[in-house]
């Protein structure tokens, strides 16, 4: 057990200690609000992408595609999509409630808190692993997002099935996660060479993604921004860290996952909601306030969830 614990410790809490961080830094005016919004484009754009393609790339010989893997985590996002679609509806009346209800419960951070989790669990194992779901996991965020967004959007919003499919497939081919993953397959793919040159300067804005993403994080929280659909927050938050990673994590575990594929599923699906998911909500006109106790409520509850979960699997000796 104490084994359990200190991986669990090691794994969760030096992230959190960078969210606290930042946090800090915000509140004591240290940093300013554009230094963050700054810096989760860059990492957005930038250093997280740099650090999916090196990695990648430097792992020539230990990336193998797995069909069924990837099948089960694709399976898995979209039927927790569609079922909150089936049964939102029935207790929260508000159209543009909905959509920010349900993108909240299913969208996780995983491109960016997932990748430092995979990282502190499995090393580089943990990260091409995750970097082969990236691709697919992103896609499939992006296109129930913007479908969810349109279907509750208020009368005169809502977008026409041609607007959809074309907002749905600008946000795919122009995602950086998915550019840089896509562009490392094609490297492992032909075996081109990365000279030392490119590894280096990638390197340098490879290990920048990780701190300026978790310190933004923490300076996006604040108390009084959950004031008021508190009931709501508190509902999808549940159903984000803890009864759709039961059911994805159990479900994995009877089908015989164990180890760096398991914890990534697990991964996936325990994270709390998506930073992106606000700035959705608030840019077609969904209920952001929402959306954005979601996110905050969901990222504090998970300082908790994400350290039991870690040490659940790996006192049970399922990672």
């Amino acid at each position: 057990m104490t084994e359990s614990f200190i991986f669990a410790v090691n794994t969760v809490v030096p992230m959190f200690i960078i969210v606290l961080l930042g946090g800090i830094l915000k509140k004591i005016g240290f940093l300013k609000d554009t230094f963050f919004a700054q810096s989760e484009r860059f990492v957005f754009r930038v250093a997280l992408p740099s650090m999916l393609f090196l990695n990648i790339v430097n792992a020539r010989g230990s990336v193998r595609f797995d069909g069924k893997y990837v099948a089960f985590c694709c399976i898995g996002v979209t039927v927790s999509f569609i079922l909150l679609c089936l049964i939102v509806p029935i207790f929260v009346k508000d159209n543009d409630k909905r959509g920010a209800f349900i993108q909240g419960s299913y969208r996780s951070n995983f491109a960016i808190l997932g990748t430092t989790l995979a990282q502190n669990m499995f090393g580089e194992p943990g990260v091409v692993q995750i970097a082969m779901i990236m691709p697919f996991a992103i896609t499939l965020y992006n296109f129930f997002a913007v479908s969810i967004m349109s279907i509750f959007a208020p009368e005169d919003k809502k977008l026409t099935k041609a607007q959809i499919a074309k907002n749905i497939g600008k946000n795919i081919i122009t995602n950086p996660l998915i550019i840089s993953v896509l562009l490392a397959l094609v490297f492992l793919l032909f075996d081109l060479p990365l000279p030392t040159l490119a590894n280096k300067s990638l390197q340098y804005l490879s290990d920048s993604s990780m701190p300026l993403a978790l310190m933004a994080l923490g300076a996006n929280f604040s108390l009084e921004s959950m004031k008021g659909r508190f009931h709501l927050a508190v509902i999808a938050t549940f159903i984000k860290t803890v009864l759709l990673v039961v059911i994805a994590v159990g479900i994995a575990v009877m089908i015989g996952y164990r180890g760096v594929e398991l914890g990534i599923i697990y991964i996936l699906f325990s994270g709390p909601a998506a930073v992106s998911s606000y700035i959705m909500a608030k840019n077609m006109e969904s209920d952001y306030q929402l959306a954005g106790q979601i996110l905050l409520l969901s990222t504090l509850v998970c300082t908790l969830t994400l350290f039991l979960g870690v040490f659940l699997l790996k006192y049970l000796a399922l990672i």
